[in-house]
């Protein structure tokens, strides 16, 4: 497993795109479940596969996300 940690641009449907920390790209995360308690702006830490397409944005499928929070 990978884990990719980002910053939430927008979310949608079981879809929600983000910004790589490490790099700055946009990515498109599909997961099977709801992404609508997602809001702009969160850190989040994704776990997936590895497997990332070679699509503008590229895409990947999360087996997690977890919102990272500042306390």
């Amino acid at each position: 497993m990978v884990t990719l940690l980002g910053t939430v641009v927008r979310a949608w449907g079981s879809q929600v795109l983000v910004t790589d920390n490490s790099n700055g790209q946009e990515v498109l995360v599909n997961t099977n479940n709801s992404t609508g308690n997602l809001m702009a702006g969160e850190q989040v830490r994704i776990v997936f596969n590895g497997v990332m397409t070679a699509s503008l944005p590229p895409q990947i499928s999360a087996q997690s996300i977890c919102v990272l929070r500042v306390y």
